[in-house]
């Protein structure tokens, strides 16, 4: 069971891949290192369209909502 420290961790996770992608000057090495935090925080179930994990309990971690936008609109470029 998912708890709401496990959210937190995330979310802080989250923070830092997004710092890490406005310093880090390859874009397909950023993608490879956070390709388990943006599965770990995000579902896609079978013939649906993904869908971010980032409420917990009417409570929204907005650093795992922005990681998973980014991360998935950068996808798409690559």
């Amino acid at each position: 069971m998912i708890e709401r420290n496990d959210y937190v961790k995330r979310d802080n996770l989250c923070a830092k891949a997004i710092e890490d992608f406005k310093e880090n000057s390859s874009v397909s090495d950023w993608l490879i290192l956070y390709a388990n935090l943006f599965n770990a925080v995000s579902i896609q179930p079978k013939g649906l369209p993904r869908i971010t994990a980032f409420h917990f309990q009417n409570e929204a971690f907005e650093n795992i909502k922005k990681f998973a936008r980014l991360y998935n609109e950068v996808n798409a470029l690559y």
